[in-house]
C-alpha cells in the first residue's frame, strides 16, 4: 500500500508539473514575436501631431506602403492613427503611447518630440512584444545607439546635414541677390529638443567656417505657434534693421513665421528667408519670393520604409536593416527648381496618395 501511495504521489506531482509547464508555455507564447507567419497584422501610427502637414505626409507614405504590401503579398493590415493635435502636447503624446501599448498592436510607427518620456514607453512596448519603428524624430541622434535595443529602425534626415544645407542655400541666395555675406542672421526653432538643435548647430558651424563675417544670433523659440514665430521675426527686423541679412527657421512653423514676417515688412529681397520642411504656406512663400529656399525632408519615404520594414520583421522575425539609423537625405528646393516633378512630390506628397 505504501508503494502504491508513493506512486500516486509521484504521478500527481508529475501531472501538476506538466500542467504548470503547459501554463508557462502558453504564457510565453502569448507574447508577440516576429516571424509568426500570420496573414493579418495590426499597425498603429502614433503621430506627434495629427494636425501637422509634415506628419500627415509621413502617413501618406505609410498608407501607400500598406496598399502595396496588401496587393503584392495578400497580407491584411489593420491600420489606425493616434496622437495629440499639436506637437507641443508632449504629455498627451505620452498618454497616447500608453493607450496604444495597451491596445496590443503588432507594430507601432512613431516620432517623438519628448524622447526622455518616450524611452521607457518604447521599452515597455518592446517587453510586450510590440515592434517599434521611428520616423524623423527618434529616441536619439543618428550617431547614438544608446536605446537601440528598444526599437527596430529610425528612418530620418540627418539634422546636422539639414543645417549645413540650409547654410549653403543662404550663401547661394546672398550671392544671387548681390548681398554681401556680412551681417546678422536670425535663428528660430519651435521647441528645445536635442536632435532639433543639431539643425541649428550645423547651420552655425557651417557659417562660421564658410562666412566668418556673418553672425548667427541666439535661437528664438516659438513653441510651434505661428503667431509667436511671426512676432519674433518682426521684432528682429525692427531691432537690427539693415544689419539683418537673413533668417533661418529650423522647422515648418518657424519657416511660416519668417515668410509672414518678411511679407508684411516687404523685405523678401533684402533679407533672405530659409525654411525647413514644407507646408502650403511655405510653398506659397517660395513661389512669391518671401522664402529663398526650403530644405525639404522626406517624411513620405520615411513613413513608407518604416511600414515596409515593420511588416518584413513581423513576417520573418528578422530586421532586414543592418543599421539602426537610416538617413533619407533632405534636399534644397528653390523657386527655380520647385516645378520639377521630383520637387513637386517632395513639397506636396499628397500628389502621391493612392
Amino acid at each position: 500500500m505504501k508503494v502504491k501511495k508513493m506512486l500516486s504521489a509521484v504521478l500527481a506531482g508529475l501531472m501538476v508539473f506538466g500542467l504548470a509547464a503547459c501554463g508557462n508555455k502558453e504564457s510565453s507564447d502569448s507574447k508577440k514575436e516576429g516571424g509568426d507567419g500570420k496573414d493579418e497584422y495590426d499597425i498603429v501610427y502614433l503621430s506627434p501631431s495629427t494636425e501637422s502637414e509634415y506628419w500627415q505626409y509621413a502617413e501618406i507614405g505609410m498608407r501607400n506602403a500598406i496598399a502595396d504590401i496588401e496587393e503584392k503579398e495578400g497580407i491584411k493590415i489593420n491600420y489606425s492613427v493616434s496622437g495629440p493635435a499639436s506637437e507641443s502636447e508632449t504629455d498627451a503624446y505620452i498618454k497616447a503611447y500608453e493607450s496604444v501599448i495597451a491596445s496590443s498592436p503588432d507594430a507601432i510607427i512613431t516620432a517623438t518630440l519628448a524622447p526622455d518620456g518616450t524611452v521607457p514607453k518604447t521599452q515597455e512596448a518592446k517587453d510586450a512584444g510590440i515592434y517599434v519603428n521611428f520616423v524623423s524624430m527618434g529616441l536619439e541622434g543618428g550617431d547614438s545607439n544608446d536605446y537601440g535595443d528598444y526599437y527596430g529602425v529610425h528612418y530620418y534626415c540627418d539634422n546636422t546635414t539639414i543645417g549645413e544645407t540650409a547654410a549653403q542655400s543662404m550663401l547661394d541666395g546672398l550671392e544671387a541677390n548681390n548681398i554681401e555675406p556680412k551681417g546678422k542672421i536670425g535663428m528660430r526653432m519651435s521647441v528645445v529638443v536635442e536632435t532639433l538643435e543639431e539643425r541649428m548647430d550645423g547651420f552655425k558651424a557651417y557659417m562660421a567656417e564658410h562666412a566668418p563675417d556673418i553672425e548667427c544670433l541666439d535661437t528664438l523659440y516659438n513653441e510651434n505657434d505661428v503667431n509667436n514665430a511671426q512676432s519674433n521675426v518682426e521684432t528682429q527686423i525692427s531691432t537690427y534693421g539693415d544689419e539683418l541679412i537673413g533668417l533661418y527657421g529650423g522647422n515648418n512653423v518657424s519657416g511660416d513665421g519668417i515668410a509672414l514676417g518678411l511679407k508684411n515688412a516687404g523685405s523678401g529681397k533684402k533679407i533672405l528667408g530659409i525654411g525647413v520642411d514644407s507646408d502650403s504656406l511655405e510653398i506659397e512663400a517660395l513661389s512669391a519670393g518671401n522664402l529663398y529656399a526650403i530644405i525639404v525632408q522626406t517624411p513620405y519615404d520615411q513613413g513608407y520604409k518604416a511600414v515596409e520594414n515593420a511588416v518584413e520583421y513581423l513576417k520573418t522575425g528578422e530586421n532586414p536593416e543592418s543599421e539602426k539609423h537610416i538617413n533619407c537625405p533632405s534636399q534644397a528646393v528653390t523657386k527655380e527648381n520647385m516645378d520639377t516633378e521630383e520637387s513637386k512630390a517632395l513639397l506636396d506628397p499628397t500628389i502621391l496618395k493612392k
